[in-house]
C-alpha cells in the first residue's frame, strides 16, 4: 500500500494516553466492525470485539507489514521529550506548538491552518509532519475560554 499520512480531532479524555484509547477504539470500530475488508486478518473462527484484539497480528506479516493506515498502528504515548520510535504518539513541547502552530496553546483552527499551510507548500510548514513512519503527534486544542476541549493526532503509516 505504501505509506499514507492520517489525522484525527477527538474529544479530550483527560489525558493522552486516554483520549488515543478511545480514538482507537472508534476507529477499529469503523474499521473491523463494520467494513469487511479486513474479514481476511480474523483468524477462523475468531472475531475482534476492541482494538486490542489486533495486537497479535502486529507480529504477523498480515498487519504488521502494511498497518492499518490509521491512528490504529500507534499505541504507545512517549514523553514529549523522547525520540519518536515506531508505533508512538508523541505530544509536541510548547516550544514545537509555538513553531508548527504559532501558539504555545493552538485552537482546532490552528490545527487546521497549520494543514492548510502545510497543503499548500508554504516555507516552514514541513515541520508539521516531520515524524517518521509508524509513529505520531498530538497536541492538546484550547476552546474560546483556553481549557482543553479536543486533542488532535496525525502521523504516518507504512513503508
Amino acid at each position: 500500500m505504501g505509506a499514507s499520512s492520517w489525522r484525527y480531532i477527538a474529544p479530550y479524555a483527560g489525558d493522552v494516553a486516554a483520549s488515543l484509547a478511545a480514538v482507537r477504539q472508534r476507529e477499529f470500530e469503523r474499521l473491523f466492525v463494520h467494513d469487511t475488508r479486513w474479514d481476511g486478518l480474523r483468524p477462523a473462527g475468531q472475531s475482534f470485539t476492541s482494538v486490542g484484539d489486533l495486537d497479535d497480528l502486529w507480529e504477523d506479516e498480515a498487519l504488521g507489514g502494511e498497518g492499518t493506515h490509521t491512528i490504529i498502528d500507534v499505541w504507545r504515548v512517549i514523553d514529549a521529550e523522547e525520540y519518536d520510535d515506531s508505533h508512538t504518539v508523541r505530544p509536541l513541547p510548547e516550544e514545537e506548538c509555538i513553531e508548527i502552530f504559532g501558539t504555545s496553546q493552538p485552537t482546532p483552527a490552528d490545527f487546521e491552518r497549520a494543514q492548510d499551510r502545510y497543503a499548500a507548500g508554504q516555507p516552514g510548514s514541513e515541520e508539521l509532519w516531520g515524524m517518521p513512519r509508524w509513529s505520531a503527534w498530538c497536541s492538546p486544542l484550547r476552546g474560546t475560554d483556553g481549557s482543553i476541549t479536543s486533542i488532535a493526532f496525525w502521523g504516518r503509516s507504512g513503508d
